[in-house]
């Protein structure tokens, strides 16, 4: 059984959830619980892992966000966004906004599950992370309004032992004490991290 068959079977079951995610959780460097005041109910979105294999190896893309003055403005996220109402689910969701970032048609057919939804407590959203296989390496046209950089992440550099560190990240005036993965030097920290690494926590159990 390859990885994808091994994956597809694994998401069908319980996966490792919030224990997973948190273990990537960036916190205040003073100690203090990260807060923010919202008003209603969290918005919901879906971003996608796009696995492709490439010299027996398996990789993925990332994208380092334009400086758009957001509260994620250059920081470095797998492709998707905020669920719009004409997108039947969360999948549409995720499959719609690569298409729209990255000029990627995924079809549903190329979906074989997702991991476990995350809440970004600084943007209010509810997040579901969707896993999406790609017959190789893909032809990225990004979308320079709201792309800088295309960055390619190799699964097996994110199971290296010296792969997550740890640094003291400022972001708009506050300080945060993070956990991130260094991939090709970049720090890919935040959500994005969480949700990698219940991946890599998938993945090491095969």
């Amino acid at each position: 059984m390859d990885l994808i068959d091994k994956l597809k079977n694994r998401m069908s079951h319980p996966l490792p959830g919030v224990s997973a995610q948190n273990k990537m959780m960036a916190k205040r460097s003073n100690g203090e619980a990260i807060s923010f005041i919202h008003k209603g109910p969290p918005r919901r979105g879906g971003v996608a892992l796009l696995l492709y294999p490439e010299k027996g190896s398996w990789y993925f893309p990332l994208m380092k966000r334009s400086d758009y003055g957001g509260i994620h403005s250059g920081q470095i996220s797998l492709p998707g966004g905020k669920m719009e109402s004409t997108d039947q689910d969360l999948i549409d969701t995720a499959l719609r906004e690569t298409r729209e970032e990255m000029g990627l048609t995924i079809s549903r057919q190329q979906v074989i599950g997702s991991l476990t939804e995350l809440y970004i407590v600084a943007s209010h959203f509810n997040i579901l992370p969707v896993v999406a296989i790609l017959d190789g390496k893909p032809v990225i046209t990004a979308d320079q309004r709201e792309v800088q950089q295309v960055i390619i992440a190799s699964v097996d550099d994110l199971l290296l032992p010296h792969a997550t560190k740890e640094k003291t990240i400022l972001v708009r005036g506050y300080e945060f004490y993070a956990p991130y993965f260094d991939i090709g030097n970049e720090v890919v920290w935040g959500a994005t991290a969480m949700i990698l690494n219940e991946f890599v926590t998938i993945v090491r159990e095969f």
